[in-house]
């Protein structure tokens, strides 16, 4: 058997308050097209939408979208070997670090757990008042601390201040935690691309046990495809059968036998009787600006009687 390749591991923190778990919510529910595990520390926090949630059984939360939501407890390592123990294996590892913690650290356990490798590490911090927290005498150094962790950091809650007030806290910022990037947000909703650390586009989905190393500078991105009717299920498999290029493809879509849904990955496609609902596929692959046009199209032949008659090159 060949050895699987490292899930990444992405590392989530800020001070108390801050909006990690607003944060979480919304990468939950973002059509991202990924297989997430996201590790929490107070499970009940995380208001997950009803209309997503397949299965609640104890300290687990398994979504119709793939994702599952798991209760750290007081064993990380036990919540991360029970990740990496799942056939298929999750595409990434969220970890919410707590309010309190020092991201680095839980970064350092978590994303050197056997079967990990350490992704990026993002910290949120309430732009309204991260100055104030990094000057009291009892919680400035760990504020201090959180940001020089950062890999990325969120300003969240910007719209708290006036716009005159915003290049100070930037020149701020920047001398506390340089050379982290920099995002802004309103209600803690970061692009999951940014927030997983790969660079604005998303990573390619594992397909178990491959034994290939992740091929660096491969600039992967997402297309979302929102069909105008009933799809065509044997032409969609044609069409995603004859693509190498699309790495994953997830979704729900309407068929002449009633809602379908869509998980392609490895090559295989699961389609399987869905809930009805929103119709639409995320694909993830090398896609160019005009090769992401030119599949948008193919895929909309997939709708039509006719089945999917087109192609791309890409």
């Amino acid at each position: 058997m060949t050895a699987r390749r490292p899930i990444p591991v992405t590392v989530i923190g800020g001070y108390l308050g801050a909006g990690k778990t607003t944060c979480l919510n919304h990468l939950l529910a973002a059509d991202h097209g990924l297989r997430l595990a996201v590790l929490v520390n107070d499970f009940g926090a995380v208001n997950i939408d009803a209309g997503l949630i397949a299965e609640h059984g104890g300290d687990t939360v398994a979504l119709t979208n793939g994702c599952v939501c798991c209760a750290i407890a007081d064993d990380l390592g036990a919540a991360l070997k029970t990740q990496t123990d799942r056939d298929p294996p999750p595409d990434r590892i969220v970890v919410e670090a707590s309010g309190v913690a020092d991201p680095a650290r839980v970064m350092r356990l978590a994303g050197n757990w056997p079967g990990c490798r350490p992704a990026d590490t993002a910290v949120l911090a309430d732009a309204a008042t991260i100055r104030e927290r990094a000057r009291d005498k009892f919680v400035g150094s760990l504020v201090v601390q959180q940001m020089q962790a950062a890999d990325l950091l969120v300003l969240n809650k910007l719209d708290l201040l006036s716009e005159g007030d915003v290049p100070a806290l930037h020149a701020w910022v920047q001398a506390q935690a340089a050379p982290a990037d920099l995002v802004e947000t309103r209600f803690a909703q970061v692009d999951p691309a940014r927030l997983l650390g790969i660079g604005g586009a998303a990573p390619a989905p594992s397909s178990g046990d491959t034994g290939q190393p992740e091929a660096p500078g491969h600039g992967l991105s997402s297309v979302v495809w929102r069909p105008a009717g009933p799809v065509d299920p044997g032409a969609l498999e044609g069409l995603l059968a004859g693509r190498p290029d699309i790495h994953r493809a997830k979704g729900v879509v309407a068929t002449g036998a009633g809602p379908r849904r869509i998980d392609w990955s490895g090559g295989r496609l699961d389609m399987s009787p869905a809930r009805p609902d929103r119709p639409q596929l995320v694909l993830i692959g090398p896609f160019g600006a005009a090769a992401r046009q030119a599949l948008l199209r193919a895929l909309d032949s997939c709708a039509e009687p006719a089945g999917c008659t087109g192609r791309f090159a890409g």
